[in-house]
């Protein structure tokens, strides 16, 4: 595997996995057998345009670990809708990512909990001083 391949890995299987977990939730939501309802491409095609222009594409994290969300807010909601529904029926059809998913959200949630208890020691001696 190239280190090219490597760096854009998680970007390539996150294209890859936002149309199956909004095929998902568009059964699920909508009952649509085949394809997506209308709302459901709408969003499909707006959320591979903006994984397409993401600044971050290279060593990409999850678009909630972002800074910047580039998201407009209402479609903000909707995928965070489509994944919250999505997300455990993704258990069934791909463990492997749902499980790894999950790994990352809690050790990012680690390290912020921790950078966050040593900025606030930080600012209390400062503070001493």
């Amino acid at each position: 595997m190239s280190s090219r391949t490597r760096e854009y890995k998680a970007w390539e299987r996150e294209k890859k996995l936002i149309p199956v977990m909004i095929r998902k939730y568009c059964r699920a939501r909508h009952g649509t057998k085949e394809g997506l309802c209308e709302e459901c491409a709408a969003l499909q095609g707006y959320a591979l345009f903006r994984l397409e222009k993401c600044p971050f594409k290279r060593d990409k994290k999850f678009c909630s670990f972002c800074g910047i969300h580039c998201y407009k807010p209402e479609m903000r909601a909707k995928i965070k809708e489509v994944m919250r529904v999505a997300g455990p029926r993704m258990l069934f059809s791909h463990p492997f990512f749902a499980m790894s998913h999950a790994a990352a959200m809690i050790r990012h949630k680690r390290q912020a909990r921790k950078e966050g208890k040593e900025r606030e020691s930080s600012d209390r001696e400062a503070k001493d001083v």
